[in-house]
């Protein structure tokens, strides 16, 4: 048995509902609107409410990526110099919401006095980074409840992944 867990951020969440193109007096420009409708609040406070009850270690897992990337690469409008400013701007807020997520989960751990690892790993196809990591062995995972795609019955989620590729207790929050 181990003793650790394995915490995953909400990495499969879409850009879509935080990020907006806005007119600006220099054109157009990105800006992060809010927060994700949907957080990972619930899956944070029972990985740690159970670590805090198993004197477990939590191994947070945080795979940088976004759809944005996609959209950057495939704009036809834009020339090579902006798509590579748009790209350098949306690696940079993944980068920036990245540090400040870990600060906020690092203080939140210290105080409860649970030991804690985070990994932040850049990846342009998250569950496969997710499922690797997984693979290490750990006690339990935790992760957020993914919302179901257009299709659900085609879609496979990444519980039903790791279901099949990890022999561990997924806890999906």
């Amino acid at each position: 048995m181990t003793d650790k867990i394995l915490l995953i951020l909400s990495t499969l969440d879409t850009d879509d509902d935080r990020i907006a193109i806005k007119k600006t007096l220099r054109g157009r420009d990105v800006e992060v609107t809010c927060e994700s409708r949907r957080g990972e609040g619930r899956a944070i406070e029972e990985a740690f409410r159970y670590a805090e009850s198993t004197s477990k270690r939590v191994v947070a897992l945080q795979v940088l990526s976004s759809h944005l990337y996609h959209w950057g690469r495939c704009d036809s409008i834009l020339s090579g110099p902006g798509k590579a400013r748009f790209l350098i701007y949306v690696r940079d807020e993944v980068l920036r919401r990245s540090r400040e997520k870990a600060e906020i989960l690092h203080q939140s751990a210290q105080e409860r006095g649970i030991a804690i690892e985070i990994r932040s790993v850049e990846s342009e196809d998250p569950g496969s980074a997710i499922i690797e990591e997984a693979e290490k062995g750990y006690e339990s995972i935790f992760l957020p409840k993914q919302r179901k795609g257009l299709f659900p019955l085609f879609e496979k989620t990444l519980t039903q992944h790791l279901h099949k590729k990890v022999f561990c207790r997924i806890i999906e929050c």
